[in-house]
């Protein structure tokens, strides 16, 4: 594990705002200044990180972006959000439901207020921010400061058109069991099986002291899910399955088990049979616009909803569902993006 902590600095943008955005109201920043954002990530200025910065590039607004990459070290972010506290950018952004917590802190600890006082700050690339506590509802963050924006589709919506692909009568879920996310996503899996009428077969990998988990786990526990009688995987919300996808899914085909996921990219990337999910990049140039009506706008934090793709991509992989011998409807066909 790295110990050194290092801050990357990405491209800045600053040139006139006149011809860019509509005259600026009162308390709006002005068209002279550079707003600072300083954005922290888990695991790297991956896609929607990049897609953050290149919405205000592409316009060239007058902003800076620093990210912070804490590479998976959730150790540093304290670190990091004493640094924040001292350096005060305009505003704070904060990469996944982990780093999130850790930096905002949640409603639970902090009521209507923020571990970062009076700094504005919004998070992304959060799958279910009601659930880890970060907001109150989708409608109002109800935290001062605080705002946001969501990434996963609905559960329920993935599993409709999952189904009408494949409707198996045991579905597999394997999680990592230090992933909240991973915990809230099954937790909604189990509410949801009675109405789609399928039974979830649960499988957990096993931490070591550190809270690792070494990737020979994922055959021996993906084969556990066979011998329950799991028919179909999948994969909802979970870090560790993505940042191990090829052996994840190499596994589960050595078994004869479709991965259904909510990653497109275990689909296009690792062979995974189908996904329904939303474009990282697009994420992040929503979380610029919102973003850009906090800085250049003069909006509060806490007046914005908590925001959402209102489209989704299904993906399809033709050389997994010949291997698995089995075919998408045409009903799917015809609106999936397929993948060889």
């Amino acid at each position: 594990m790295l110990e050194r902590f290092f801050t990357r600095l990405v491209r800045t943008a600053a040139c006139a705002l006149v011809s860019v955005v509509p005259a600026l109201a009162q308390g709006q920043v002005s068209s002279t200044e550079t707003s600072r954002i300083h954005m922290v990530v888990w695991r790297g200025c991956e896609e929607a990180c990049r897609g953050f910065i290149r919405y205000f590039e592409d316009r060239d607004l007058p902003v800076r972006v620093d990210v912070t990459d804490v590479e998976r070290d959730k150790e540093r972010l304290s670190e990091v959000q004493a640094r924040l506290i001292s350096e005060r950018p305009d505003l704070v952004v904060t990469w996944g439901t982990t780093v999130s917590r850790s930096i905002l802190g949640t409603r639970a600890e902090h009521g209507r207020g923020s571990a970062l006082g009076d700094i504005p700050a919004l998070f992304m690339i959060v799958a279910d921010p009601v659930g880890s506590d970060l907001v109150e509802s989708y409608d109002s963050s109800g935290r001062d400061h605080v705002s946001g924006v969501r990434n996963r589709v609905p559960e329920a919506v993935q599993l409709r058109l999952m189904f009408e692909y494949f409707r198996p009568d045991r579905l597999g879920v394997l999680n990592h069991p230090g992933e909240l996310n991973s915990t809230l996503n099954t937790e909604k899996l189990r509410d949801l099986s009675e109405e789609f009428g399928f039974t979830l077969i649960e499988h957990l990998y096993a931490p070591d002291a550190e809270g690792d988990v070494a990737t020979s786990q994922i055959p021996e526990a993906i084969a556990a899910l066979k011998a329950k009688e799991a028919e179909a995987i999948y994969v909802g919300s979970s870090s560790y399955n993505l940042e191990h996808q090829a052996e994840f899914v190499a596994a589960a085909a050595a078994v004869d088990l479709p991965v259904f996921s909510a990653y497109t990219q275990m689909v296009q990337e690792s062979g995974a049979l189908m996904a329904i999910g939303t474009s990282y990049a697009n994420v992040g140039r929503l979380a610029a616009g919102q973003a850009a009506e906090i800085l250049l706008e003069g909006q509060a934090p806490q007046a914005l909803p908590i925001k959402a793709l209102n489209r989704y991509s299904v993906i399809l992989n033709m050389t997994s569902a010949q291997q698995l011998d089995l075919y998408p409807p045409l009903s799917l066909i015809g609106v999936a993006e397929v993948v060889q």
